[in-house]
Order: C-alpha cells, then sequence, then structure tokens
C-alpha cells in the first residue's frame, strides 16, 4: 500500500485519457510558427542569393561576349562606348581606353552595369591591347 501523502502530491485526471490543455496548444503553436518565419526568412535569402549570383553568372557571359567582340569582330574600333544589350534588359555596357607609359599599349575597361533591389551593380573586365594606331 502507498502512503496517504503520495496520493496528494500527484493530480488525478479523471479515467478518460488525458488531452492537452488550452495553454499547452497555444505554446507548441506559437514555437511552431516562430519556426516558420525563421523558415521563410531563410528561403528569402536563398532566393535573393541565387537572383544575385544569376545576374552575376550573365554578366560575366555578356563581358565575355563583348570582349571577343571588341577583339575580333571590332579590330578598328577605338572610341570609348556605351550601350544595352538588346536580347537582356536591365544591363548595360560601357568601354573605356586608358593609355598605360607604353606607346601604343591601352587599358581596355569593359564594364557591365544592372540594377537589382534599386542598387546598381557592376561588373568589369581589363584587357591591355596594343593600338599603334589610336591617337592619344
Amino acid at each position: 500500500m502507498k502512503p496517504s501523502h503520495y496520493r496528494m502530491l500527484r493530480p488525478r485526471r479523471g479515467n478518460a485519457a488525458a488531452g492537452f490543455i488550452l495553454l499547452e496548444v497555444l505554446v507548441a503553436t506559437t514555437i511552431l510558427t516562430i519556426g516558420l518565419f525563421a523558415l521563410i526568412g531563410g528561403l528569402n535569402q536563398c532566393v535573393a542569393a541565387a537572383r544575385r549570383m544569376q545576374n552575376y553568372s550573365m554578366a560575366e557571359t555578356m563581358l565575355t561576349n563583348k570582349s571577343y567582340e571588341f577583339r575580333n569582330d571590332r579590330t578598328t574600333d577605338y572610341l570609348d562606348q556605351q550601350g544595352s544589350f538588346d536580347d537582356v534588359p536591365g544591363f548595360s555596357w560601357e568601354r573605356r581606353f586608358d593609355p598605360t607609359d607604353a606607346d601604343g599599349l591601352w587599358q581596355q575597361t569593359i564594364t557591365v552595369y544592372w540594377y537589382e533591389r534599386g542598387k546598381l551593380f557592376s561588373d568589369s573586365v581589363v584587357e591591355y591591347r596594343y593600338l599603334p594606331q589610336k591617337p592619344m
């Protein structure tokens, strides 16, 4: 037989199956809600990072294409220029020549610009070209 004080320490819930009290349900719901908001915030950051990497990858491809175009298709084109890409909206480019200390050697900088979340981003490639015909 159990001591009589043991019965007083353990409250009885009755013969029916024990259920959850309202406070337990509210606490569990709050914890789940906080967890879901944290997951949604992390998902938004992942999507933004993926978009940013996609834009950088697109900029790298366009830089490569412009560099090839100026080196192979437009070899006598010595002007500083800027423009936009017809097939990729939202991206623009600029080419600038800067003289170096060596005669006929020029630094060519090609830059691609784009806007992301209201901020201007850019990526550049710098090449050196020997252009003895280009006037200073």
